[in-house]
Formats: C-alpha cells, sequence, structure tokens
C-alpha cells in the first residue's frame, strides 16, 4: 500500500546530486547527461523504495524498473564511450556503466518472478556502485548525505535482543547511535542542494525526521524494547518517504 503522499510529482532537480549542482555552468553535453541522469536516479528511486519493505508495491516496483532500465540504456549508450568532465579520467567508468545495466536486467527478472525483495536486495547494489564511484572521483553530493543517515538508521537495532527491558549498556550504545542519527539529520537540511533551499515539502519531511530522531533519543532513555522498536519503524518510514522523492 502506498502511503497517502503525493509521490506523482517529483520535485523539479530533486533527483539532482549536490555535486553536479555545484560545478561550473558547462555546456551542451554536460547539461545532457545531467538531465538523463537525473532522469534515471528518479526512476531509480522509485524502483528501489516500492521494492522494499517500508513502501512495498509491486506493481510501481516492475513499472519502477522498467523505467529505470530504459533511462539508463539511454545514459550508457550516450556516455559510455566518452565520459562526462567530472568521469573523464575514470578508467572504469564504462564497466560500471555497464555494470548498472546488468543489475538493473537481473532485478527485472527477479520483479517479474514474484521475487519482489530479491529485486530491492539486488538493487541496493546499484547504489553502492554509484557511491563508490562518486567517492572515486572526488565527488560528494547530497546522495551521500541521505546514504549516510541510511546507514547509520540500519544499525541502530544493533543494541536490542530478546529481552523487553534493555541494559544500561544497551540503553548507552542507543543513544550514541542517536546522537549520530541527529548530527546527520541536522546535515540534510544544512547540505541539501541550493533548489531545495524554498522548498516546503523537503523541510517539513526534513523537520519530522528530525523530531522522530529527537523522540527516539526519548524512547530509547526508558529502555523498552517494544517501543523503541516502534520508533525506529517510524523513522525507517520516515526516511524512506524523503529518500523516494529527494535522495539520490
Amino acid at each position: 500500500m502506498r502511503f497517502a503522499l503525493n509521490l506523482g510529482k517529483r520535485p523539479v532537480l530533486a533527483a539532482l546530486p549536490l555535486f553536479l549542482l555545484a560545478l561550473p555552468a558547462w555546456a551542451g553535453d554536460t547539461a545532457l547527461f545531467e538531465n538523463q541522469l537525473a532522469d534515471a536516479l528518479g526512476q531509480y528511486r522509485d524502483a528501489y523504495a516500492h521494492s522494499g519493505p517500508t513502501l512495498s508495491d509491486g506493481k510501481a516496483a516492475i513499472e519502477g524498473l522498467n523505467a529505470f532500465a530504459a533511462a539508463w540504456t539511454t545514459l550508457r549508450s550516450r556516455w559510455t564511450a566518452a565520459p562526462p568532465p567530472e568521469y573523464s579520467e575514470d578508467l572504469n567508468f564504462a564497466e560500471e556503466m555497464e555494470s548498472v545495466s546488468a543489475i538493473a536486467a537481473q532485478a527485472q527478472r527477479q520483479a517479474q518472478a514474484g521475487a519482489i525483495g530479491q529485486a530491492h536486495a539486488t538493487l541496493g547494489q546499484i547504489r553502492a556502485l554509484l557511491a563508490e564511484m562518486r567517492r572515486r572521483n572526488g565527488l560528494h553530493g547530497f546522495a551521500d548525505e541521505m546514504d549516510a543517515f541510511d546507514d547509520r538508521l540500519s544499525e541502530e537495532g544493533d543494541a536490542l535482543f530478546d529481552d523487553p527491558k534493555l541494559s544500561s549498556d544497551q540503553i548507552g550504545l542507543l543513544l550514541e547511535q542517536t546522537a549520530v542519527l541527529t548530527y546527520l539529520g541536522e546535515r540534510l537540511q544544512k547540505q541539501s542542494p541550493p533548489n531545495l533551499a524554498d522548498d516546503t515539502n523537503f523541510l517539513e519531511m526534513t523537520d519530522e525526521l528530525n523530531r522522530q530522531v529527537r523522540g527516539l533519543q526519548g524512547t530509547a532513555v526508558a529502555g523498552q524494547r517494544d517501543p523503541i522498536m516502534a520508533a525506529l519503524a517510524d523513522l525507517r518510514r520516515q526516511y524512506d518517504r524523503l529518500w523516494l522523492l529527494y535522495g539520490g
């Protein structure tokens, strides 16, 4: 089931990584690459988010996958042999463009066979590959800020075991992890692309994300497992909604 949120209209240039927005205004080919990449990443987010457990929607995941595969084919066909300036010295660029296509094709087969969860895991390889490609080329953008929050959020349950009441050590570890989430959540607004500075929806969604992080901190102090797990689930849903619209 989809959440009651307008997912049909993606914010203009919201999918465009910050490093692209911050680069000098190259003409012609670079502008084309940026636009094609933004389109492909938007379709990727649709496929990845709707194949995951939080926003699960098999039909939307398959539609997103097909759209992403087509968008990436256009991108790969145009740029594999002649990379854009920011990737011009990356000897692995062509190989990894092909790898993304192969991973997408595998995810399509899995989704069509009804294995939506497997398709989601497969698509995760693309997210990691693109992050590494940015890192290798000295590029850092809003997608990396979103990924940092996601990585830390995924670790939040590590301190929780089977007992309904957490030990003092477990509470301490959870509070440490949540303090990092607080810092990373605040960075999402501070490091957001210029086009999101006045985006009311983005600001409201990140404010709510940070409010939920603060709520998780308060819940953690009490040390009761079930309320903590519920707060984590709510935080995960809020992050996934934010990432679907604004992630990289």
